[in-house]
């Protein structure tokens, strides 16, 4: 795929995926990433793109191979491919108990016989999304935070979120990326400043003088997703990688000001 994960669980969600579509257990698919010899053309894991480009490559690859093996499975099954239905992994002859599951049908095309010109080969397939139109994630963050007017300490003492990413493939790596985009815009607001001097030095050189958010600086993010299934693409998926950030800067920056205005 095109491309690179760095983090985000491409190799879960993409094999759940391909799993789904060809009704096969997912620990039999196997992710190949970062060699152009693969994918000869490709941009980046930026935008929260990987699921909705590469993943909707994916899905097409995966029809093409439905579509590959359903004729395979006619000639196999001695019948007219618009007699075959595929589900579960299988391909059925429609109105009977007949049938071919489509990994039984793969090891036997490779040691078929010769096969009439029209059939395909081999299963390879290859799919490529183009996206008419972008999507964009949507939701509500809200922060309740308390402000100690001694020190002006401030600490985060609730997080709720609630995100539209359209479909979501991975419950768990979604809202593992929400968790996480909230902790960076906690930090990016409360703690980490970078420092240059006079002459446009870095004095941030390290994580002993630029502050990380820490554990402790993190409530525990009361995270839920609600689906509506975009229409810009066949998954009906939308980013989420930004989501959490994006939320969390503008929640926690105005619960601050909230709170100084009320002071």
């Amino acid at each position: 795929v095109e491309t690179q994960s760095s983090g985000q669980g491409h190799e879960t969600s993409f094999a759940e995926l391909v799993g789904a579509q060809l009704g096969v257990d997912p620990e039999l698919v196997r992710l190949r990433q970062g060699d152009s010899r693969d994918v000869p053309r490709g941009l980046a894991s930026i935008a929260s793109r990987s699921m909705l480009m590469a993943g909707s490559a994916l899905f097409l690859s995966c029809e093409e191979i439905v579509r590959k093996a359903r004729m395979l499975a006619a000639q196999r099954l001695e019948v007219s491919p618009s007699d075959i239905e595929f589900s579960d992994g299988a391909f059925r002859i429609v109105g009977t108990d007949r049938s071919i599951a489509l990994l039984e049908l793969a090891k036997w095309l490779k040691g078929a016989p010769d096969l009439p010109e029209d059939l395909p080969r081999t299963l390879d397939s290859t799919g490529d999304f183009d996206a008419d139109e972008l999507n964009f994630p949507n939701g509500c963050h809200i922060c309740e935070i308390e402000i100690d007017p001694e020190t002006g300490t401030i600490r985060v003492d609730r997080y709720v979120a609630v995100d539209d990413v359209g479909v979501v493939i991975n419950p768990t790596i979604v809202h593992g990326q929400v968790q996480g985009g909230i902790a960076q815009g906690i930090g990016q607001v409360l703690a980490e400043h970078i420092v240059y001097d006079s002459d446009g030095q870095l004095l941030s050189g390290s994580f002993m003088d630029y502050a990380m958010p820490r554990a402790s600086d993190i409530p525990a993010a009361d995270v839920m997703l609600h689906e509506v299934p975009a229409r810009s693409n066949p998954l009906g998926v939308k980013g989420a990688g930004e989501a959490g950030v994006t939320g969390s800067i503008a929640a926690v920056i105005n619960a601050v000001t909230d709170a100084l205005w009320r002071a």
